[in-house]
This record gives structure tokens, C-alpha cells and sequence, in this order.
């Protein structure tokens, strides 16, 4: 049978959308939210019109947008527009747009992280990019993976769950002792003693939520580069970075970081759809990672109907989990990508550097506050963690709260109290989060 006659007639039309260019600039959202144009770049006029586009409630003052973001207006815009096409008619809708929309959200996911939208795979969180990572790993017994004991419990247990399957191991070591004073040169020297002939992988976390610390991505893939210059390809190191909390306040091409993997949600930083996340290979990772879900894309459609695919079998085509998703919120995620490049990587970076520098300043002047993370930005981005002596973080929080602050507490053994100040916060509300600390340290 023709294979174009025999898609169509199973009711695959969809499986031809994506060779048709047109359908994809159907998809791209009409920015109708320029931020206004100010002469020698973004000021605080464009960044108050920034924090107008959240439907935020400004009685209390946002500073735990790092645990999950409002949607800006472009964002909402964008989901409303996909879920009442669905709404209207769903199964014409998915039909006609599964095989393209993506396409469109990677091509501006790529554009705002330097790199080619095949090494991209979509997922909706990074809990799933980074257990579709470890999971699909092609490790065998003998095999060791290196973490820290600063990674989240998610990067622990999908650490575990893929060494019980294929009889590798994992070894876990402290990257640096103390958060306060933390250098570049700590962390890549004991990751460097660290590494020994049976490691496989190394896996790090770029920005640590329990204590704030921003580690040096670019001078750890030079110390595995350097390891992997005396080893054959077939045993060469593969570098992983859970990035989440970098992703979407650092100004960092991710394809100059040196990272062969890398996940992160966009519902966090980036201020994507709840429920979205990439998962980032770049090519010469790519035969290392087999796939978990089976795809709902071009090529694996039309190689397992038993036709020669036009299409190519990319870390995208072949990793991204096929089923149903709320797909009005991923394929508007590209919404939040154009967002990010309006108002500048740089000038995002900039900004969120300014008021958590002014935020740990402030609090380090008040006697009896202990902040936990560096003051240098070269080695601290968004996350601000601290402690006040007899008062656990929890408490911390709610006294937080109770003065109108939304703060949070890290979810680890050792909890720590968090204010993340983020481009949709005003030097006037960081100012009043250290006043507050100081009256809640006069309480106590």
C-alpha cells in the first residue's frame, strides 16, 4: 500500500503535518507584549511593566517564585488560545498540530539556550527529565556514577533506581564544606580527586536549593575533559547538570557550558506553564541514552508502521515521552521562551543579580542572621538561604509569612529559610523583606 495512502487512511494525517512549513507559523505567538523601548536598554519603567504582566498577589511580597511561577500575560494568552481550540474540537486540533506545535516550542527553547532543537526533548518537569536521563543511560556493572550530597532527592533516587537496574554504582562527595566560603577551585578539586577509571558519569547540580550555591559548570566539564583526553570514546565521561534553578536568571549559553545533559523545568525561573520542562543532549551524548516512553513523533510513527522515516531520529524525536499531556500548556511554553528574549538573557541576569546582592547585603548587617550562601555572584544566583540561632526554618518561614512574606523552607535533612527575589520583585519590596528580618530577629 502507498505509505501516504495508508497514513491517511489510519487516520494519521498527522504524521504529514510536519513537513509543511506554513503550519508551523501558524503556531508562532504574535508578541503583542513588547516591553517598552528605553534608550541605553531596560530600567526600572520596563521592569515595573514586566511585573505587571503577573497576575501576582502584591499584598504579600512574591519571594518563593522560584518554587512555581505565575504565568505572565504572553504565557496565559498563549494557553488560552490552545485550550479553547481543544475545547472547540479537540481531536482535529491534536491532529493537525501534535507534529508541528513542539517544533515550534523547541525552535524558540533552542533560540534562548544556543542550541539545535533536536538535542532538546520535551518533558514536564525536571523530575522527568532527569529520571528519563538516568533511566535510559546505557550503563553495565562495573560503571560508577559521581553525585553530590548537595543533589536533590530526585537526582538521588533516579541516581539509584538506574544502578539497581543495570548493577553500576554511585558514589556521593562533598563538592565544598561550607557554603560561606565556597571557591571555584574547591569544587573542581575534589571533583577531580573524585573521578577514578570506573567512572562513567558525573552528575552535579548547577544552583544547590539547600544552600544557594552556584556551582562552576563551565571549570568542572574542563576537569572532565581533561579526563576524558586518556580515554577511549567508549569509556569516556558523560557530564549531567540538573539546572533548573540557573535556568532562566543566569546569562549562560548552555551549548558553551560543556554539559553533555542537562534538565530543567520552565515552570520555575523561566515562568513557563506549570507542568513543563526540558531535557537538553548535546549530539555526541546522544547514543549514550536509550528512550523510556515510546514517542509520538514523525519518526518513530513511520519506522514502526514499517516505512523508511523521512524524518530524522533525533535525542527530540526519540526521547520526548509520547502519550496525552495538557498539551495547552506545552505548546505554549515557547510563549515563555519569547518572553525571556524580550526582556534580554543579559539584562534578566543583570537585574536578579542586583536585588539578591542588595537582599544579602541588608541581611548580613543584622546581628544574629547567618547567610548561608555566597556573596560573590560568580558563585550565587537567585537562591538566598539563612538561619537565625534557635529558630528552625520552618518557623522562620511562618514568621515570613506573617509579615507578609511568601518565603520557603529547602527540602532537605539540614532546611535552611529561603528568599529568591526574581525580576518580578521591586528594590522597595527587598528593602522591606530586611526590615522585616530585622523586626522577626527583635521577636525572637
Amino acid at each position: 500500500m502507498d505509505r501516504r495512502k495508508f497514513i491517511g487512511a489510519s487516520g494519521l494525517t498527522l504524521g504529514m503535518a510536519s513537513m509543511f512549513p506554513s503550519t508551523l507559523h501558524a503556531f508562532k505567538t504574535e508578541n503583542q507584549h513588547k516591553i517598552p523601548s528605553v534608550e541605553g536598554g531596560i530600567h526600572n519603567n520596563s521592569w515595573q511593566w514586566v511585573r505587571s504582566q503577573f497576575m501576582l498577589d502584591h499584598e504579600h511580597i512574591q519571594m518563593a517564585q522560584m518554587l512555581l511561577a505565575s504565568h505572565p500575560a504572553p504565557v496565559a494568552e498563549a494557553i488560552e488560545k490552545h485550550r479553547k481550540a481543544y475545547n472547540a474540537n479537540p481531536a482535529t486540533y491534536w491532529e493537525e498540530h501534535f507534529m508541528t506545535a513542539e517544533k515550534v516550542v523547541t525552535k524558540a527553547a533552542g533560540a534562548y539556550m544556543n542550541v539545535d532543537p533536536e538535542e532538546i526533548a520535551l518533558t514536564d518537569s525536571t523530575t522527568m527529565g532527569t529520571s528519563l536521563l538516568f533511566n535510559g543511560m546505557k550503563l553495565k556493572p562495573g560503571d560508577e556514577i559521581i553525585q553530590t550530597t548537595h543533589d536533590h532527592y530526585v537526582t538521588d533516587k533516579s541516581i539509584e533506581f538506574a544502578c539497581e537496574k543495570s548493577g553500576a554504582s554511585y558514589r556521593k562527595i562533598d563538592e565544598y564544606q561550607d557554603p560561606r566560603t565556597v571557591t571555584v577551585a574547591e569544587v573542581t578539586e575534589n571533583i577531580a580527586r573524585a573521578i577514578t577509571d570506573k567512572t562513567r558519569v558525573v552528575m552535579v547540580t548547577w544552583v544547590h536549593s539547600c544552600t544557594g550555591v552556584k556551582l562552576p559548570i563551565r571549570a568542572i566539564a574542563d576537569v572532565i575533559e581533561e579526563a576524558n583526553r586518556s580515554r577511549d570514546e567508549s569509556n569516556r565521561i558523560y557530564f549531567a547538570v540538573d539546572g533548573v534553578h540557573g535556568f532562566g536568571n543566569q546569562d549562560e549559553d548552555i551549548s558553551a557550558m560543556g554539559c553533555d545533559f542537562f534538565s530543567a523545568g520552565t515552570h520555575k525561573w523561566i515562568f513557563g506553564p506549570r507542568g513543563t520542562g526540558i531535557l537538553y543532549a548535546r549530539r555526541s551524548a546522544w547514543d549514550f541514552v536509550r528512550p523510556t516512553i515510546p514517542p509520538f513523533s514523525q519518526y518513530a510513527y513511520e519506522t514502526w508502521l514499517g516505512f523508511e522515516s523521512s524524518a530524522k531520529p533525533t535525542f527530540n524525536e526519540v526521547i520526548t515521552p509520547g502519550g496525552f499531556h495538557a498539551f495547552d500548556h506545552r505548546w505554549a511554553l515557547n510563549a515563555a521562551f519569547d518572553f525571556q528574549m524580550e526582556m534580554g538573557r543579559d539584562k534578566v541576569h543583570q537585574r536578579t543579580t542586583a536585588l539578591n546582592t542588595q537582599l544579602k547585603e541588608g541581611l548580613e548587617a543584622i546581628k544574629g542572621v547567618d547567610i548561608l550562601t555566597p556573596m560573590n555572584p560568580e558563585l550565587s544566583a537567585g537562591i538566598n538561604c539563612m538561619q537565625i540561632e534557635g529558630m528552625d526554618a520552618v518557623t522562620l518561614v511562618k514568621k515570613f509569612h506573617q509579615h507578609g512574606i511568601i518565603a520557603s523552607a529547602s527540602p532537605y535533612r539540614v532546611s535552611y529559610a529561603r528568599l529568591t527575589p526574581c525580576v518580578i520583585n521591586t528594590e522597595e519590596e527587598v528593602d522591606t523583606c530586611i526590615k522585616k528580618m530585622e523586626a522577626i530577629v527583635r521577636e525572637s
